[in-house]
């Protein structure tokens, strides 16, 4: 049996890197810096049309405005009602279902 040996060959690829360590605690924050000076302001608008003083919409317009929003209430409301129906409807029935599955299970 030979005990020398030859030359070294050449490096090969090195592998994959290992698992992380742990992560070290956090340092102190350092203190905080000056405060610069404020910078330059810039130009005004022109300023615009003055409203209405009364405040908006008056007379029949307001009060057209205000039945059309009543309206559209009523008709959320009636939207609302039908689809908590529907829920309950779909309730009973999960209701009915869930005990037949039960009785299934227990007959077994």
């Amino acid at each position: 049996m030979a005990t020398k040996r030859g030359a070294r060959g050449a490096r090969g690829i090195p592998g994959p890197a290992g698992p992380s360590g742990a992560k070290g605690d956090a340092g102190a924050t350092g203190a905080r810096g000056a405060t610069g000076t404020a910078g330059p302001r810039g130009h005004h608008g022109l300023t615009g049309a003055t409203g209405p003083s009364e405040g908006g919409i008056a007379g029949k317009s307001r009060i057209r405005l205000l039945t059309s929003i009543d309206k559209h209430i009523d008709n959320i409301y009636r939207e609302l009602d039908t689809q908590i129906t529907r829920t309950a409807k779909l309730q009973a029935q999960l209701d009915d279902l869930r005990a037949k599955i039960r009785d299934v299970i227990e007959s077994q």
